[in-house]
C-alpha cells in the first residue's frame, strides 16, 4: 500500500503547487513623449517654428518691422471666445500669445503690450503694471499692425493658425500654420478632460 499511498501524494502535492501558481499579469505599455501627439518639446519649439513662418513672409520689410505691433490672445476658431472654456485651454491661448510677443521682439518688430496701466500699481506686496481693465489701459499707443491667433482641438493637440493684419485696410500681410501637441504645458499631469471624458495621459489609449 506504500507505493499507491505516495503517488497518490505526489498528485496531490503538484495539484497545490499547480493552484498556488500566482496569476500572469498584463502590463500596459507606458505613454512615451514618442507617442502619437506627444513631445518632449516645449510650447516655445512651436511658436518659434510658427514665427519663422510668419515673420520670413516679411524678412525684407524694414516698414513691417517700424510699424508698432499688438498681440492678442489666440482664440478657439469656432466661438471665438475664451468665455465657459478650461483653465488649460486658456492658459494656452494666452500663453501662445505671449510667445509669440517674445518672438516679434526678439526679430525686431516694435511690439507693444495694449495691457499697459497708465500708472504702476504699488501694492504691499507687488508692483503691477499691466491690466485688463479698460479704464486702467493706456490709451496712447498706435499699433497699426495686429499679430491675431487661432486653434482648433484634435485627438492630441492642437492646430494653430496664425496671422499678421494691417488694421487699417484689414489686408492679411503675412500668415502661417503648425500643430502644437496638447502636453506642451502641462506634460507631468496625470489626468485631463476631452469633451465628456476624463483621460490618462500616461497609458496609450486608455480611456476611463
Amino acid at each position: 500500500m506504500r507505493y499507491p499511498l505516495a503517488g497518490v501524494m505526489l498528485v496531490l502535492l503538484g495539484g497545490c503547487a499547480y493552484f498556488n501558481e500566482p496569476d500572469e499579469t498584463v502590463t500596459l505599455p507606458v505613454r512615451q513623449v514618442s507617442a502619437v501627439g506627444l513631445s518632449p518639446q516645449s510650447l516655445g519649439f512651436y511658436t518659434e517654428r510658427l514665427a519663422n513662418q510668419l515673420f520670413n513672409e516679411l524678412a525684407n520689410s524694414q516698414h513691417a518691422k517700424q510699424t508698432e505691433l499688438a498681440v492678442t490672445s489666440f482664440l478657439p476658431i469656432r466661438p471665438l471666445s475664451l468665455s465657459k472654456l478650461s483653465a488649460q485651454e486658456i492658459e494656452l491661448a494666452n500663453q501662445l500669445a505671449e510667445s509669440m510677443l517674445t518672438e516679434a521682439v526678439q526679430r525686431g518688430y516694435a511690439a507693444v503690450d495694449i495691457r499697459l496701466r497708465r500708472e504702476i500699481l504699488l501694492q504691499a506686496d507687488h508692483e503691477q503694471a499691466l491690466s485688463r481693465q479698460l479704464t486702467e489701459l493706456k490709451q496712447q499707443h498706435h499699433a497699426r499692425l495686429l499679430l491675431s491667433g487661432t486653434y482648433s482641438a484634435q485627438e492630441d493637440g492642437f492646430i494653430v493658425n496664425v496671422r499678421l493684419i494691417d488694421i487699417v485696410n484689414q489686408q492679411v500681410l503675412a500668415a502661417a500654420t503648425d500643430y502644437v501637441p496638447d502636453n506642451v504645458l502641462w506634460s507631468a499631469e496625470k489626468m485631463r478632460t476631452r469633451g465628456n471624458y476624463f483621460y490618462r495621459s500616461d497609458r496609450i489609449g486608455e480611456r476611463q
